[in-house]
């Protein structure tokens, strides 16, 4: 097995915000690596760095060149379809789609949050896994001028500015918490599915932040021994017995269901659009988003959406448009690991990133890929 430089996974449009404690300035290490491979120099000193869709995909070429270069090696259309366990020895390797088999002893499971077959190999091999919280919701737009001039007043528009963006939270009477995700100024809404007969949402802005609508999640914190306690991979049905329904709702052709905030807090289906035009592509059809969510949830953001028009001007403006359904905020599944960075209970095992259930975007899962690679190497000088 061979080091090189690590690279990043792309999250979303290319937001660099980080919660992380970050003792050893790694994120600071990963920022100038960003730069090196295309990335605009203005994410080493802005408050909330951004690099947009376009940007991060000549960045991770550039990254996956840099790689080659060091030895590393891709395997295209090689799907891992099952791993090898010898009781007493740990890891033996990896058995491919194609029919062959990989060995290895040392393997960093670094695979997005919408990897299902994955967390459903991992727990039928007996890898240790929780049930891990995340939210459900909706991605919610705005006229971006509207959100500018509700932030910046007389100074909207000014270019020194630029777009403007919000971040909302609210803890409702249901116990419930309602808050912005992702927020996306002078972006879209994108569909997100990652299996046949759902439909997902999320949302994504370029670097120029040019497009006409806002959009952000508006999403309903869920916990497991609440919402879904029968198992560790109960968080997989969850999501997929919602964005079934939001399939069905939207026509069971990849069309999205939406509903305007008026409607929505009326608790009746919309028929119409009125001053805000959805982004979604192929389409949305307009609706009622209570046939594809959660009754608490939708009593949670009924609470909170007058709330968030008290805080940000016209928020909740009647003909303002929500689009189910947004059901991937993080992985629903935590990959369980001690610290020394391996699988509880499978040796030389190495579970990484976001889908394992230890980020939460771009920058802290390049963290995480730092420590995980420090603690291979760690793990094999031993040997």
């Amino acid at each position: 097995m061979q080091f090189g430089e690590g690279g990043a996974g792309t999250f979303s449009d290319g937001k660099l915000y980080c919660r992380v404690k970050d003792p050893r300035f790694l994120g600071r290490k990963v920022l100038e690596e960003f730069v090196k491979a295309g990335a605009p120099d203005d994410i080493l000193f802005e408050a909330h760095p951004h690099i947009g869709t376009f940007r991060l995909v000549t960045m991770v070429e550039s990254m996956r060149a840099a790689i080659e270069e060091l030895g590393g090696e891709y395997r295209w259309q090689t799907r891992v379809d099952d791993i090898e366990i010898d009781a007493g020895r740990g890891l033996r390797g990896l058995h491919l789609h194609d029919g062959s088999f990989l060995e290895a002893d040392h393997v960093v499971l670094a695979v997005g949050h919408s990897a299902r077959p994955t967390f459903e190999m991992l727990h039928r091999r007996g890898v240790h896994i929780e049930a891990k919280p995340f939210s459900i919701g909706v991605r919610i737009e705005h006229p971006q001028s509207w959100i500018d001039e509700a932030r910046y007043g007389k100074f909207a528009r000014h270019p020194i500015l630029g777009t403007a963006a919000y971040s909302l939270s609210h803890h409702c009477a249901n116990e419930r918490t309602v808050y912005s995700f992702c927020m996306c100024p002078g972006g879209r809404v994108v569909a997100a599915t990652s299996e046949d007969g759902r439909v997902v949402t999320n949302g994504m802005s370029q670097y120029s932040r040019a497009e006409f609508n806002a959009n952000s999640g508006l999403v309903v914190a869920i916990d497991p021994a609440r919402d879904y306690p029968d198992g560790p991979l109960a968080g997989i049905d969850f999501q997929r017995h919602w964005e079934s329904l939001a399939y069905v709702a939207g026509g069971s052709n990849y069309n999205a269901p939406g509903q305007k905030v008026g409607d929505f807090l009326a608790g009746r289906a919309s028929t119409a659009l009125g001053l805000v035009t959805p982004s979604y592509k192929p389409g949305v059809i307009m609706t009622d988003l209570s046939q594809c969510l959660p009754a608490f949830a939708i009593e949670a953001m009924r609470e909170a959406l007058p709330i968030f028009g008290r805080q940000l001007a016209r928020y909740d403006h009647p003909d303002v448009v929500m689009t189910g359904v947004e059901t991937r905020t993080s992985s629903p599944i935590r990959i369980t690991r001690g610290k020394d960075y391996q699988s509880l209970n499978t040796g030389r095992l190495f579970p990484a990133g976001e889908g394992a259930g230890y980020a939460g975007g771009i920058l802290s899962a390049a963290i995480d890929g730092i420590n995980v690679a420090e603690a291979v190497a760690l793990s094999m000088m031993k040997r």
